[in-house]
């Protein structure tokens, strides 16, 4: 169990306390998509308890570890009726709360990591009819969408939007300071931010924590957080936290047991039963984490995932290099 060989690495530290003592966790490789055979070790930082990736893949490799049926932008492709049918349910809860956060049936939205649009879709279909929607994704390949967010020029649109979403994107990127920096520029006075990314206090990661854990999503997850170094990033960048709020997270549910699996000689051929595609396992992991869901506001404890709302203050881009607006409200325009 050395340190990855296959890929090109780079070493990696706390984003808070660089020079903190760190404590091995667990490692994994990649069980869902099987791109490299290397192990990744996880560490967390004893000072602050930020969970990070060390080493970790370099620039150069990430056009292999996000290969191009990498989910996001499949989604719609792929999911089964069923399952589409109770994340729309799960979505349209979110959008009611952005439309309470969010007085202003003509603001500009933004996603940010949009994918395959599945999320502007929801919003153009249950938000205002005035909001004007815009997203941000890279062109080419997913391999791109964590590198690109911290390049690209985003400088035209600042201060244009009345609610950015950034939801399991902030866990993919080399420097989360930098990327939560260049999006709250985004926002104009008074605007609101919506994070949405695994949280590393979940059951889920509690009993995965050796290295299965779906939330890892080994090794394209580089800092994992918690609602406390989550909120320190993002106050030390000026925002008010307005909410932390935990979600249903079936599908690390699954992927953690498919991770076990596929790490089992012996039961490697039942992994392919657990995706985020398979009803029944789906069906128990929310069962379950409801149930958590409901505990976690009981007792203060979270599930393993959650969206954060901090006050401050779509046509994806076809050019990597050039992200613009989708235009009239309630247009769709995928390329």
């Amino acid at each position: 169990m050395g340190s990855p060989a296959t890929l090109p690495v780079e070493d990696a530290a706390c984003l808070f306390c660089p020079t903190a003592p760190w404590a091995e966790i667990g490692r994994g490789r990649d069980y869902e998509y099987d791109t490299v055979p290397d192990l990744f070790t996880l560490r967390r930082c004893t000072g602050c308890g930020l969970v990070f990736v060390a080493p970790r893949p370099g620039p150069a490799a990430m056009r292999v570890i996000y290969p191009s049926n990498y989910y996001a932008y499949r989604e719609e492709e792929i999911e089964r009726p069923l399952l589409k049918r109770f994340r729309d349910r799960i979505e349209g809860g979110k959008v009611r709360r952005y439309r309470r956060l969010v007085a202003d049936d003509t603001a500009a939205v933004v996603d940010v990591g949009c994918g395959d649009g599945r999320l502007l879709e929801i919003l153009r279909r249950l938000g205002p009819s005035g909001w004007h929607l815009a997203g941000i994704e890279v062109a080419d390949a997913a391999a791109r969408r964590a590198a690109d967010l911290e390049t690209l020029d985003l400088t035209r649109w600042n201060g244009r939007f009345g609610l950015a979403l950034v939801h399991q994107v902030i866990e993919h990127t080399r420097d989360p300071r930098d990327a939560v920096r260049r999006i709250a520029r985004l926002l104009r006075p008074g605007g609101v931010l919506s994070v949405e990314t695994p949280d590393t206090r979940g059951w889920d990661a509690r009993i995965f924590r050796r290295g299965y854990w779906g939330g890892y999503h080994i090794p394209r997850h580089f800092y994992l957080f918690d609602a406390s170094t989550l909120s320190r990033l993002l106050v030390e960048q000026g925002f008010e936290v307005v909410s932390v709020r935990s979600i249903l997270s079936p599908a690390f549910w699954v992927y953690s047991v498919h991770n076990a699996l596929a790490d089992s000689p012996r039961l490697r051929r039942l992994a392919r039963w657990f995706h985020a595609q398979s009803p029944l396992p789906m069906a128990l992991a929310a069962a379950k984490d409801l149930f958590q869901t409901l505990e976690a506001k009981c007792h203060d404890a979270t599930s393993g995932g959650y969206h954060e709302f901090f006050q401050e203050d779509w046509r994806p881009i076809t050019d990597p290099r050039e992200p613009s607006f989708i235009g009239p409200p309630g247009t769709k325009t995928f390329n």
